[in-house]
């Protein structure tokens, strides 16, 4: 089956919620509702944002006045742990699949009115890409072709699916960063979260250098999915844009998951 997903949504658009939700309640004190089949993801995302302090690094607090951006928002997870601290600033979630309404179910619950959600993937304007997202555990979507590693598909589909359900195919057009902050009137980035499944490389590598010079940190998980995807070109590209670079790489996580965290500040 082959979804399509909307075009950019305002977030002022009435959105109704799905039918049956579960609910979980934060550690920041925000309330989490959720259709129930997303339960298994939810509480690894919870797990890894809240408890694991996943996106907490010295010099990586978020300000109250800050602009954020996530990118890969999926249900909205790292967006609701960041909007309470940017209180008095923006947080702009970018989605390509339906999981977006999630979000913006939860935004409105805990009346988080600056909370902004576009549904579009971040690529080349005016492309669609086909992805593909797993029934039950839905944080690893990713583009149609590329394959994520062996061990992750069997967690996934042991832990939180059905053996033998295949993907289910997604089209969904694309936005570039570039554009997105333009159109979103962004003038400056605070803190840039990518959590994308490969399509960091081409969102980067298509960024122009004025738009480069408005981000101020990133906290980016890297994936190699694809023959051309390197962590090292990543790097490459922040340190020429100035920034400094730490990476992390865990063994499990690289040799045998195929991904890994890099974190970039000026």
């Amino acid at each position: 089956m082959i979804r399509t997903a909307a075009a950019v949504r305002s977030p002022s658009e009435h959105l109704a919620a799905p039918v049956f939700y579960d609910g979980l309640d934060l550690p920041n004190g925000l309330e989490f509702r959720f259709p129930s089949p997303m339960r298994g993801a939810a509480k690894f995302l919870i797990r890894e944002i809240f408890h694991r302090s996943r996106y907490c690094r010295p010099g990586f607090e978020i300000r109250p006045d800050d602009t954020v951006i996530d990118i890969g928002a999926n249900m909205g997870l790292f967006s609701l742990w960041a909007a309470p601290q940017a209180e008095h600033g923006r947080v702009i979630a970018i989605e390509p699949t339906s999981t977006l309404e999630t979000l913006e179910h939860n935004a409105r619950l805990n009346l988080l009115s600056h909370v902004e959600s576009v549904q579009a993937a971040i690529g080349r304007d005016g492309e669609t890409i086909e992805l593909e997202h797993y029934p039950g555990f839905n944080i690893v979507t990713h583009q149609r072709g590329w394959r994520p590693a062996g061990i992750t598909r069997a967690l996934v589909r042991l832990l939180y699916g059905r053996p033998g359900v295949e993907p289910v195919r997604v089209a969904a057009p694309c936005i570039s960063l570039a554009r997105l902050m333009d159109e979103r009137d962004v003038d400056e980035v605070n803190f840039l979260k990518i959590d994308c499944e490969g399509a960091e490389y081409t969102m980067l590598r298509d960024l122009p250098t004025r738009h480069w010079n408005r981000i101020e940190r990133i906290a980016m998980e890297f994936h190699e999915l694809h023959p051309g995807h390197r962590h090292q070109e990543l790097v490459a590209m922040l340190r020429k844009h100035g920034f400094q670079v730490a990476i992390r790489k865990p063994w499990f996580d690289y040799y045998c998951m195929k991904f890994g965290e890099i974190w970039a500040w000026r």
